[in-house]
C-alpha cells in the first residue's frame, strides 16, 4: 500500500486552484489525481501538442524552403515564401537565436548566380520583383486573444509566411522586440541585398502575387529540419516557431494553413494516437491564447504516448527542458528543490492566471513518472517555485506515491 503523498505540496496557497495528474507511462495507471478532467488553459504546455502533431504529420526531416524564381515572360523576379519564419537576415558569420537557420544573403547570392546563368542563355532584363506569400493568407497572422503588446514585449511575431529572424529587431535576443510589418522588413532586406550585389536590380518595382506557370526556379534555401525546430521551440518556449509549425500541420492535412484550422489540424493528427475529448479547444499553437482548453488527463496521456513511442515521437523527450540544466528550466529547481536537478524533463507555461509544468520525472527510486500540473487563478511567479516543489515531492515518492 503506497504511503507517500504529494497532497501537502499541491495544496500550497501559491498554486491557487491546482489541477494535476501523475501517471505511470508504462502501465497507464493514474497514481495521483486532482481534478484531472477539468478543462483549463494550458499556457505553453500547449507546445507539447503542437510538437507531437508536427512530428506525426510532417516528419522529423521536413524542411521549409524560401526560393526565388524567374518569369521570362513578365521579366519578373519572384521571391516565394515557404513559411520559414526562422529565415536569417544576419550577415554571414553572425547568428540569430536560430542557430544554423537558412540565410537570406545565401539566397541572394544564389539568385545572382542563377540570373547570370539565365542571361547567358537568353538576353533579358529583370524589370520587377514579385513576392509570393500565398502559402497561407498573409492577413491571417494574429489571433484575437493575443494582446498587441506581445509583439513589443518580444513574445511573438505576426504569423506571416515571410519574415526574417522571427521578425526580431535584435536577432540575437530571444525576447527581442518585433514589428507590426514583418513582410515589409523582409522584402526590404531582400531587395537591399540584391541591389548591393547587382546595381541593375536596384530600385525595381515590388508587388505581391502568385508564381506564373512559366516561372523557373533560380535558387532556394531550407530551414533546419522539423525535429531541430521542435527541440528549440520546446527548450526556449519559442512562440513564433510553434505558430509556424501549426500552420504547416494544417497545410499538410489539407486545411489551408489558416489560424482557425489549427484545432482541427492538431487534434485531428493526435487522435490517431490517443483519445481526444470533444470538449478540448485549441485557439493557437503556442499556448499564448487564454482560450485554449485542455485537461491534465489529456496532456498526461499524450506525454505517456510520447514516452512509450520508440520511433517518431520519443525524441521529443530530449527536446524538453531539463531541470536546472537548460532551456526554460535552466534557472529553475534551485535551493531546496535542487535535489531534482537533471531528473525532470518538462515543458513550462506562463500566461496571466496560469502557471504550468508538464513532463517526465525520474524519481529517486529511478521510476519514470509522467505529470501534468497546473496552477490557476490569482497566481504569480511564486507558483513556479511551488510547482517545482510539488515535482520534487513526486521525485521523492516515486513508486510509493499514493492518491490521497
Amino acid at each position: 500500500v503506497p504511503t507517500c503523498s504529494i497532497a501537502e505540496a499541491v495544496s500550497e496557497p501559491a498554486l491557487g486552484k491546482f489541477f494535476g495528474v501523475v501517471v505511470d507511462p508504462t502501465s497507464g495507471e493514474v497514481m495521483f489525481d486532482r481534478s484531472k478532467d477539468s478543462l483549463i488553459s494550458p499556457a505553453s504546455v500547449q507546445k507539447i501538442l503542437t510538437a507531437a502533431a508536427a512530428l506525426i504529420s510532417l516528419g522529423p526531416d521536413t524542411t521549409f524552403e524560401t526560393s526565388t524564381w524567374l518569369s521570362r515572360e513578365s521579366a519578373a523576379l519572384f521571391l516565394k515564401a515557404g513559411g520559414d519564419l526562422t529565415l536569417g537576415g544576419a550577415d554571414f558569420g553572425e547568428e540569430s537565436v536560430y542557430i544554423g537557420a537558412a540565410k537570406l544573403q545565401d539566397l541572394v547570392d544564389q539568385t545572382i548566380l542563377g540570373l547570370e546563368f539565365a542571361e547567358s542563355e537568353t538576353e533579358f532584363v529583370v524589370s520587377s520583383i514579385v513576392v509570393d506569400q500565398s502559402i497561407w493568407d498573409h492577413e491571417d497572422n494574429w489571433r484575437e486573444a493575443w494582446d498587441d503588446s506581445a509583439r513589443s514585449k518580444g513574445y511573438i511575431s505576426r504569423v506571416t509566411a515571410l519574415q526574417i529572424d522571427g521578425d526580431r529587431f535584435d536577432p540575437s535576443r530571444e525576447m527581442g522586440r518585433r514589428s507590426d510589418d514583418p513582410v515589409s522588413r523582409a522584402v526590404n532586406a531582400f531587395t537591399s541585398a540584391l541591389g548591393q550585389r547587382d546595381k541593375g536590380l536596384r530600385s525595381l518595382d515590388v508587388s505581391f502575387g502568385s508564381l506564373p506557370i512559366d516561372a523557373e526556379r533560380l535558387a532556394y534555401v531550407e530551414s533546419r529540419p522539423v525535429d531541430e525546430l521542435i527541440a528549440y521551440m520546446l527548450k526556449e518556449s519559442d512562440n513564433t516557431i510553434a505558430e509556424m509549425l501549426g500552420r504547416h500541420v494544417s497545410i499538410a492535412r489539407g486545411l489551408g494553413g489558416s489560424g482557425d484550422s489549427i484545432q482541427k489540424a492538431i487534434l485531428g493528427t493526435l487522435e490517431s494516437r490517443i483519445a481526444v475529448d470533444s470538449g478540448l479547444r485549441i485557439d493557437d499553437s503556442s499556448g499564448l491564447s487564454d482560450l485554449n482548453r485542455l485537461n491534465a488527463s489529456f496532456v498526461a496521456a499524450l506525454l505517456s504516448e510520447i514516452y512509450r513511442d520508440q520511433s517518431v515521437l520519443r525524441p521529443m523527450l530530449d527536446g524538453l527542458p531539463i531541470s536546472g540544466v537548460d532551456g526554460s528550466l535552466r534557472d529553475r529547481f534551485t535551493e531546496e528543490n535542487s535535489e531534482a536537478v537533471g531528473r525532470v524533463r518538462a515543458k513550462t507555461g506562463s500566461i496571466a492566471g496560469i502557471r504550468s509544468l508538464a513532463g517526465v520525472v525520474q524519481a529517486e527510486d529511478d521510476l519514470d513518472l509522467v505529470f501534468a500540473f497546473f496552477a490557476t487563478g490569482e497566481v504569480d511567479d511564486g507558483a513556479r517555485y511551488a510547482l517545482e516543489k510539488a515535482v520534487v515531492s513526486l521525485f521523492r515518492c516515486g513508486a510509493n506515491l499514493g492518491n490521497f
